[in-house]
């Protein structure tokens, strides 16, 4: 519950709309407990026939003679020294006085509203029944529209949160959440939480005051025979606390699965072409058929015990009701004010009051029931709360330095000094590995697949911090360097290319949005990208590339990619295997681009391409996690 509480007092933000709302549930209930009470008074006249001011002024009559009896055998007591039965008759004194005052005090606004004839008084009463009742839902209608302009509103800035987290969150803390358990975060339990907020601050708010508007209406009735019906209570306490607990166990099985469900979808989406190129369509339907049974049987359990729990709740409020009811019978029927020897009433109870005191406990029954289903979305936005709020409290492995240096200008020199790294402390990445490259050089780093050498990508763009030793720019620790400031400087291309399905004009600007069209497509051209966008595309620079670029051939993105690149200019270029997907005249082409950028800028290679290799100055050799230093001849560019 402790996210659940956070969510709460997040909400407290919206602290004037949570009032407002507040008020309009005051509002409700005490139009919901003034419409039972209306029955009082149209019994009394329909039984009778007569009008609200004779029924008043009866009772007044009535309690002016039992006040009158009472101080009578008050002053026998006193002269008999009585002492129980004095303090008795003075409290039925003072309550029956204070009754009279109440009484005489209606009395004065009936002669002023009321007529006196019987028949129009009801209908009076019952066109103002049906005014109240429009006013109730009016503000049963506010009531919802100012939370769910909360819970809405925090759930927006809460999705806000966890979306921003998720874009600077270092590779090691993403891959423990998965795309798909950020998606699932960020759709189901965001919805989760909203239900669970609404249900805090309407139902839970608005279903008791109803409830305590008519178990004042039924004290003010008769306060005795309100416990008497009451002793069922322990057991409906007991129901809900059996059916909550297995309903929250439920809940959060409902969140954890759901996460899986999208991991299978977006694995069997994200990757549609390889499926269907290995004509896996079969087994990735039966995944999914699998996930959503196993959400489906969830689903059922939840029905299954939300449904279970209201008859339980009911049959429990009807036994409820039923006792009254057999008493109260026996009160009015016999004339009697004791049970069993238990006082219930100082007087017989009168048919119209027996009957509106059951009006309040049906009353009370109907916002009962609906508390009783809000459990489902309490417990549901918990655990959604948990999801976000721990994906929002998790700790980062880089940390930002709280003072980062600043370096002025462009670097002078890149190293590596005795870097060591691994994922598996079994299973050693790099070992000690020593490079300095000074700014502007061309270094060639080559390596079977597996040697570490998409590793030392990541640690020099910082995805990764050393686990010893450190990468620094001009003698300064990547780690006493703003995050932001290091990958201003570098640029990378790798061979999985990734592109947004936007326009080819706004991918190739993506990550340099201050420049302009005529130097995007001046990038374009060093990366020998233009004559294909103006000849091949329908649209050109406006053509939509599709779903990470799928409208493009591998080798069309990888220059889109590099054109990106080239338009950042960057310090430091790092390409990965940039051209594997290339043709070799194209790949020529850009290899005398570049070749033209030298000096310009530090330009990493990753390749076993000859035609890139010949552009290093040094080439580097990574094997068993060592970074050597080779000779650039025949041999180097054949391994």
């Amino acid at each position: 519950m402790k996210n659940f509480r956070t969510a709460i007092k997040d909400s407290l933000h919206h602290s004037p709309a949570i009032l407002l709302a507040t008020l309009c549930s005051v509002g409700v209930a005490v139009l919901w407990a003034s419409n039972i009470g209306a029955l009082s008074p149209v019994i009394n006249m329909t039984l009778n026939g007569e009008s609200m001011q004779s029924f008043m002024e009866k009772r007044i009559e009535s309690g002016e003679e039992r006040v009158r009896k009472w101080e009578s055998e008050l002053l026998v007591a006193r002269e008999e020294s009585q002492i129980g039965d004095e303090r008795s008759l003075e409290k039925n004194i003072r309550t029956e006085q204070a009754n009279l005052a109440w009484t005489q005090w209606a009395l004065s606004w009936a002669n002023a509203i009321l007529p006196r004839d019987p028949f129009r008084t009801i209908c009076w009463i019952m066109g103002l029944l049906i005014v109240s009742t429009i006013v109730k839902h009016l503000l049963m209608l506010a009531n919802d529209l100012l939370i769910g302009h909360v819970s809405t509103s925090i759930v927006r800035a809460l999705r806000q949160r966890v979306f921003d987290a998720a874009l600077s969150m270092d590779r090691k803390t993403y891959q423990t959440f998965g795309t798909s358990g950020l998606l699932a975060a960020i759709t189901s339990a965001a919805d989760g939480l909203a239900a669970g907020l609404m249900a805090i601050f309407g139902a839970a708010v608005r279903e008791p005051l109803r409830i305590g508007a008519c178990i004042i209406g039924a004290c003010i009735i008769n306060w005795r025979l309100l416990l008497l019906s009451a002793v069922l209570a322990p057991f409906l306490i007991m129901v809900i606390y059996y059916f909550n607990r297995k309903i929250r166990a439920v809940a959060a099985s409902i969140i954890s699965r759901n996460a899986g469900f999208h991991e299978v979808m977006l694995e069997a989406l994200s990757n549609v072409f390889t499926v269907q190129a290995f004509t896996m369509e079969k087994k990735e339907r039966e995944r999914f058929s699998e996930c959503t049974d196993d959400m489906r049987r969830i689903s059922l359990k939840m029905i299954f015990y939300t449904g279970l729990g209201k008859p339980f709740t009911e049959l429990i409020g009807v036994g409820m009701v039923a006792i009254t009811i057999c008493a109260g019978a026996y009160l009015v029927v016999n004339k009697q004010t004791h049970i069993f020897y238990l006082r219930i009433c100082d007087n017989p109870m009168s048919v119209s009051d027996l009957l509106t005191f059951f009006g309040f406990l049906i009353g009370a029954s109907d916002p009962l029931r609906k508390l009783s289903g809000l459990s489902v979305a309490i417990f549901g936005g918990t655990m959604s709360a948990n999801l976000l709020y721990g994906i929002l409290e998790s700790k980062p492995v880089l940390v930002e330095p709280e003072d980062p240096i600043v370096l002025p200008g462009r670097h002078h020199s890149l190293a590596l000094n005795n870097v060591r790294f691994h994922y598996n402390i079994e299973q050693p990445i790099l070992n000690d590995a020593q490079l300095e490259i000074p700014f502007g050089s061309t270094i060639a780093v080559l390596g079977t697949n597996g040697s570490g050498k998409s590793t030392l990508i990541q640690l020099l763009c910082r995805y990764y911090d050393p686990v010893s030793g450190s990468v620094c720019l001009d003698g300064v620790d990547y780690r006493n360097l703003s995050i932001q400031d290091i990958r201003r400087r570098v640029a990378m291309v790798s061979q999985n290319t990734e592109l947004f399905n936007r326009s080819i004009i706004a991918n190739i600007q993506y990550g340099s949005p201050e420049s302009t069209r005529e130097e995007a497509i001046e990038a374009a051209k060093l990366a020998h990208a233009h004559t294909f966008i103006e000849s091949a595309l329908s649209d050109g620079y406006e053509t939509i590339v599709g779903q990470s670029g799928q409208k493009l051939s591998g080798g069309q993105r990888q220059r889109i990619a590099l054109a990106r690149a080239i338009l950042r200019k960057p310090e430091v270029l790092i390409l990965d295997e940039s051209t594997s997907q290339i043709d070799m005249a194209s790949e020529l082409k850009i290899r005398e681009t570049l070749q033209a950028m030298k000096g310009q800028m530090t330009i990493i290679i990753i390749t076993h391409r000859e035609a890139l290799i010949a552009l290093a100055d040094d080439v580097y050799h990574m094997q068993n996690g060592l970074l050597t230093k080779s000779a650039k001849n025949a041999e180097t560019v054949a391994a």
